[in-house]
């Protein structure tokens, strides 16, 4: 298997296990995590957990030249934690649908600032294979069906601003990948973003929790690996062999992941809409694989 589709798997792994993160929340909310209680820990947790990694296998990973932290303030305050905090805010206004869909045309901007800053193509294949992720995504949430929850203009505009915030990640990353290993990377990103979290999250209530039901910060671990950890490691080392819009647009691949889990899991219905959406996706995926 060649680097490219070495990577693509990575990016598809990635999503895939972002696709959990419903699953996971709702075992991490049953503890009593409030939603950005979740995304702090998940920060501080992942950064905690990188950094002890990083100091008993490879100390000089851990440096970071000043002048760059501009670029992991970008990934890590500008975009992991803009991101979530808009994406959990529009959660709360609007449906879970909706705020997805908004979410996943984070291809769209990224490949609008792509072209301008890496001087990438917008070829024919990727243009259609943007249109047929997004058309996708919003096929399996369902906001297109009859029964779609009302849409506030309040929830679009926070909707959008996960949308550039998860897009200003594959930017702001790929420009540091060229520089810094994917787990320096990572390690200041999430330490930021955990710090900048502190500032909107409730830290006395995620420790009153934790003392109170240990088994509680187990699943934050456990959640923290395998939504946050694994998954970035893999995307963002995926960003040296594709361009970062194609990562982007493959990646869309995680609502799919999160629909046929609330499928196998939780036993909710598949409509048409939903199998047509996740054809499209795969399609995306498909045209991707084969363009050179």
């Amino acid at each position: 298997m060649n680097k490219k589709k070495t990577a693509i798997l990575f990016v598809i792994l990635a999503a895939s296990l972002w696709g959990t993160l419903g699953l996971n929340v709702r075992v991490l909310a049953h503890f009593g995590f409030s939603s950005i209680q979740i995304v702090l820990t998940r920060f501080l947790v992942s950064a905690i957990f990188l950094g002890i990694y990083l100091l008993i296998t490879d100390k000089e990973k851990l440096k970071a030249q000043k002048s760059d932290f501009k670029w992991f303030m970008g990934t890590g305050i500008f975009s992991m934690l803009f991101f979530n905090t808009c994406y959990t805010a529009a959660v709360q206004i609007t449906s879970l649908s909706v705020a997805a869909v908004l979410l996943y045309t984070s291809p769209v901007f990224v490949t609008l600032l792509s072209i301008p800053i890496f001087k990438e193509k917008l070829t024919v294949k990727k243009a259609f294979a943007m249109i047929c992720s997004v058309v996708g995504c919003a096929l399996v949430s369902g906001i297109l069906s009859s029964k779609a929850a009302a849409i506030s203009g309040e929830g679009i505009l926070l909707g959008i601003g996960a949308a550039v915030g998860y897009a200003f990640y594959g930017i702001f990353a790929r420009i540091l990948i060229q520089r810094y290993h994917s787990l320096t990377i990572l390690f200041y990103t999430f330490l930021l973003a955990g710090i900048g979290g502190l500032f909107a999250g409730d830290s006395k209530g995620i420790v009153e929790i934790v003392v109170n039901t240990p088994m509680a910060m187990v699943a934050v671990v456990v959640v923290s690996l395998t939504c946050s950890v694994i998954p970035y490691i893999l995307y963002t080392t995926a960003l040296r062999q594709i361009e970062v819009s194609k990562v982007s647009i493959i990646a869309s691949i995680e609502p799919v992941v999160a629909t046929l889990l609330g499928v196998w899991i939780f036993r909710e219905p598949l409509s048409v809409n939903g199998v047509a959406g996740i054809a499209c996706v795969l399609f995306a995926i498909g045209i991707l694989n084969t363009e050179s």
